[in-house]
């Protein structure tokens, strides 16, 4: 006898409620609380309809629309001739609706509110990198780093090195939700790196600090290596704000006071 995914799940009743969606919302929750828990574990079928209906005291009808709800947001999948089965949700379904949120806002996040918040992650996540880096994660590091060498004359590749290199720390530090904070912004970031990449002298500036940041990882210095991120995000953020300038800035209209203090971020 197949055991059921279920770990005795108890029989919940949802209250007479206002409205349907009202209801469908409430099992949504309970469902996805289920998943959470491990007690709808994952790649596993859901219980028979009408049985899981019967035991969320629920109709066939609201128990499809909740599961049309969950199948949207990955939760569950659905497959003709095998059933509605719990799915694991992949890490660029995890970072994507972040990434879209930011990019949706435009002009409203500026470079100052990307600076602020890459040195909250990528300062504390390099002192971390040279507390924990692997061999292997340094034989990567060194590699990337003679790539970006390697690509000096060509803007956009040495753009997509330099953003290797920085997703490799996060790696690096053996913290996953670091990666995935990170990860984020990572859409942003790969636009600002192209926008600037043509910039001259871009390389001869960034390029000692990468040599540093490894030289950190490799001695093991936390602090130095923190300090080293600092100092680069610094240094990247005036070669943005000198590159990207605000509408504002333009000859075409003059700057307002209030916006004259930071370059807003370009559609990307």
């Amino acid at each position: 006898m197949t055991k059921s995914p279920v770990k005795r799940a108890p029989k919940f009743r949802f209250g007479t409620v206002g409205n349907k969606s009202a209801l469908v919302d409430r099992v949504v929750q309970k469902i996805q609380e289920l998943i959470l828990s491990d007690r709808l574990v994952v790649v596993t079928k859901l219980p028979p309809e009408r049985e899981f209906a019967e035991s969320l005291g629920i109709s066939r009808t609201v128990l499809r629309e909740a599961v049309r709800v969950l199948s949207a947001k990955g939760l569950l999948e659905t497959t003709h001739g095998v059933g509605t089965t719990v799915r694991a949700l992949s890490h660029e379904e995890m970072v994507a609706p972040l990434n879209l949120f930011l990019r949706s806002w435009g002009r409203d996040v500026s470079l100052n509110h990307l600076h602020q918040v890459r040195s909250l992650l990528e300062v504390e996540n390099i002192g971390l990198a040279a507390e924990q880096a692997s061999e292997e994660d340094i034989q990567d590091l060194r590699r990337i780093l003679e790539e970006m060498e390697a690509a000096k004359g060509t803007p956009l590749l040495f753009a997509a090195k330099d953003s290797e290199f920085h997703r490799r720390l996060a790696q690096t530090a053996h913290n996953p939700l670091l990666t995935l904070l990170l990860d984020s912004i990572q859409d942003l970031l790969v636009g600002i790196r192209e926008l600037v990449a043509e910039e001259s002298g871009l390389v001869e500036r960034v390029m000692p600090a990468h040599r540093e940041m490894l030289e950190c990882i490799e001695m093991r210095d936390a602090k130095r290596a923190r300090q080293t991120m600092r100092a680069h995000l610094l240094a990247a953020l005036d070669v943005q704000k000198h590159v990207i300038r605000p509408e504002s800035d333009t000859p075409a209209a003059e700057p307002e006071p209030e916006q004259s203090a930071e370059a807003s971020m370009p559609a990307l």
